[in-house]
């Protein structure tokens, strides 16, 4: 049983792997992990390629091996593109491992938000390199677009009760921006009009949590920082994806070229 709906008659069981997004940052997680040599081999090659990029401030491997690393807030405010590598990298490390010791074996990769871009790479339809040189380019948009103060709000409302909310309080920018669960929405939004809906919320006597988060995604906030990516992802090389490749936003697998960017 799951959320008080039964499971799936029939059918074999299958092993699916998670790659998060953005929560998955945490100052030394890989400490206890640092020596093994597929996560020393992904640290790695995250750290050189970032490097030769022109990179954050922090090397990758400290980041993740230190527990004296900045928290996830300071570091997204000080070096956002240092923490979407960490959380890329951290991922990405992790699968590796979570890959050879899996019994039964993986059938499928689940990414999420910027997890996406870990999911691509776990089934080999991208290269760690191309993994690195994304979220360069990515970051540079990010910066370039100048935008407002805006971020995330997860609630434990549900996705009907949060649009009943929005509506009610008249908060046009501020609109559902994931459905992880059905107890849990996340909002985004300017920060302002996030401030009014949390306060509301939590008059309510729900919860609401600010999100550590570079601004407001999954908003149309960053529509043409999506388009700009989109074209610069037209000519990206994809291989043939050795997993079945899952995004949070649709039902079947990525196989064509043409999907595996989308994703």
């Amino acid at each position: 049983m799951t959320d008080g709906l039964p499971a799936p008659a029939g059918g074999t069981p299958r092993t699916v792997l998670m790659c998060p997004g953005q929560g998955a940052y945490l100052p030394g997680a890989l400490r206890h992990l640092g020596e093994v040599p597929s996560v020393a081999r992904v640290l790695r090659t995250v750290d050189t390629h970032s490097t030769a990029l022109g990179g954050p401030r922090a090397s990758v491997a400290g980041l993740l091996t230190d527990p004296a690393a900045p928290e996830p807030g300071r570091l997204v405010r000080t070096d956002p593109l240092g923490f979407d590598l960490a959380t890329y990298a951290a991922v990405v490390a992790c699968a590796t491992v979570l890959l050879d010791l899996a019994v039964p074996p993986v059938h499928a990769v689940l990414g999420h938000s910027v997890g996406d871009l870990a999911a691509l790479t776990v089934a080999g339809a991208i290269t760690p390199e191309q993994g690195v040189r994304l979220l360069h380019v990515r970051d540079r948009l990010l910066r370039e677009a100048a935008l407002p103060a805006a971020g995330l709000l997860a609630t434990d409302l549900t996705a009907e009760q949060a649009a009943d909310l929005l509506s009610a309080a008249d908060l046009p920018q501020v609109l559902i921006a994931a459905r992880n669960a059905p107890g849990q929405t996340v909002l985004a939004g300017p920060d302002d009009q996030l401030a009014a809906v949390r306060h509301t919320v939590l008059a309510l006597g729900r919860r609401a949590t600010p999100l550590t988060s570079r601004t407001a995604y999954h908003h149309p906030l960053l529509t043409e920082v999506h388009r700009a990516f989109r074209r610069l992802l037209r000519a990206q090389p994809v291989a043939p994806p050795t997993l079945a490749v899952y995004t949070a936003t649709t039902a079947g697998p990525a196989r064509a070229p043409a999907h595996l960017r989308t994703v």
